[in-house]
């Protein structure tokens, strides 16, 4: 330990030479001397772990040094304490900094915090969980299936090291890889022809569609559907949402408090099967007149149902006429319509889909300084996934219209 602040900041030197600041201020530790071994209050060991401690690796310690550790313990551990062990050990320790520093350490860190996040054991791992991490690898969008090897190896290797069978091996994790080639094969080709194309929409576009939503007072049912498609592409912007979540939002899960407007994620991508689901929230005050959109649109959806003879459904964006059931392709219908009721048009060359709001909300948030952190936190990114830089128009020049939207995530900054 090099330094200890008064704030609880403790500056930590490793012996492999990786350096961490650690917070100490709201843990219980006990400074010692000793660099070969800690002790608790009972005099037991602390430091000699047998591999697979999570909770060392919890309290901040660089992966890369505990899985070293790890393994250095065991032969500790399985050739008792001799000066010929300490010389094996060390041998082991010197020829893992080599490939943990710049391979293994980087990789299995990665698919322990894929773990951690999705509350999954890493160690042992699954070969369930492997196969979700290729899934998730994938939606992430920055690594081929042609790069994909070194990460498997990576867990392979720390298991196979620490003595458990390799879980990212096997036919199921082949046919994993195969899949993952011929599905980025697809898309490359459909981006080849769609994706220079979709436009991300602009915030000006968007403020027209709220105004015109806040004047219109549906009396057919053909205005309330418009009406839905006006509260939809306003909703869908400032939540940064994917088609499929926007469609498939239900009204237990949209709440209007006194003073923010909050969603549930229940179908979000990449995280359907996780028990708990993220929630966004949007203060009032940080949007002007989104209140009132949301709930004139609901008062007016509500009116519907009541004077209907169906019973009202509890998904948050159908009308009595509705089929039971949305498919996320509605949405570019109800963005279709709203555009094209006040004559909004894309570039030439260029043309809005479902997934313009997304990269409207991303480009405009960039636009007026909003962080890469709460950017992709909004639209449900990975911290370490370079996909949603394919959101992202560098060249957008910021306007009022951008700061109406997202300007107050920049209040806190």
């Amino acid at each position: 330990m090099k330094e200890f602040n008064e704030d609880g900041k403790a500056h930590v030197l490793y012996d492999d030479g990786d350096e961490e600041t650690l917070d100490l201020s709201e843990e219980n530790f006990k400074i010692i001397n000793s660099t070969d071994e800690a002790t608790d209050a009972d005099g037991e060991n602390t430091e000699r772990s047998s591999g697979g401690n999570y909770e060392e690796y919890k309290r901040g310690g660089v992966v890369q040094n505990f899985l070293t550790r790890s393994l250095c313990e065991r032969w500790r551990g399985e050739l008792g304490p001799s000066r010929l062990t300490e010389l094996a050990v060390s041998m082991q320790r010197k020829a893992l900094l080599d490939t943990t520093m710049g391979n293994y350490g980087p990789k299995a860190r990665r698919f322990i915090l894929f773990c951690e996040r999705d509350q999954r054991p890493w160690l042992p791992a699954s070969e369930a969980t492997v196969l979700l991490y290729i899934a998730s690898l994938f939606e992430d969008g920055n690594i081929k299936s042609a790069s994909l090897q070194p990460y498997l190896s990576a867990i392979n290797n720390y298991h196979e090291d620490l003595r458990f069978p390799g879980p990212a091996k096997g036919r199921s994790v082949t046919r994993a890889v195969k899949g993952m080639a011929t599905i980025q094969a697809e898309l490359a080709v459909q981006e080849e022809n769609i994706e220079t194309q979709r436009t991300w929409l602009p915030a000006a576009h968007v403020r027209r569609v709220h105004e015109a939503a806040l004047s219109l007072t549906p009396r057919s049912p053909e205005e309330l559907q418009l009406l839905r498609a006006f509260t939809y592409v306003v909703v869908a912007f400032v939540t940064f949402g994917r088609p499929d979540t926007g469609t498939s939002l239900s009204r237990q899960h949209v709440h209007c408090g006194d003073s923010e407007f909050s969603v549930v994620l229940l179908k979000e991508k990449g995280r359907r099967h996780q028990l708990v689901k993220r929630r966004l929230c949007i203060p009032w005050k940080g949007v002007a007149l989104l209140k009132e959109l949301i709930e004139r649109w609901e008062f007016h959806r509500d009116t519907a149902w009541n004077s209907s003879e169906k019973t009202q459904s509890d998904a948050y964006g159908l009308l009595p006429e509705d089929p039971k059931n949305f498919k996320a392709s509605v949405a570019n219908d109800w963005i279709g319509l709203a555009l094209s009721e006040l004559d909004c048009r894309p570039p030439e060359g260029g043309h809005f889909s479902a997934h313009s709001t997304r990269k409207g909300a991303t480009t405009c948030a960039r636009a007026v300084g909003v962080t890469m952190e709460k950017v992709c936190f909004l639209g449900g990114w990975s911290q370490f996934s370079s996909a949603v830089q394919h959101y992202i128009d560098p060249t957008a020049l910021r306007d009022t219209d951008m700061d109406y939207y997202f300007a107050w995530l920049t209040w806190s900054q």
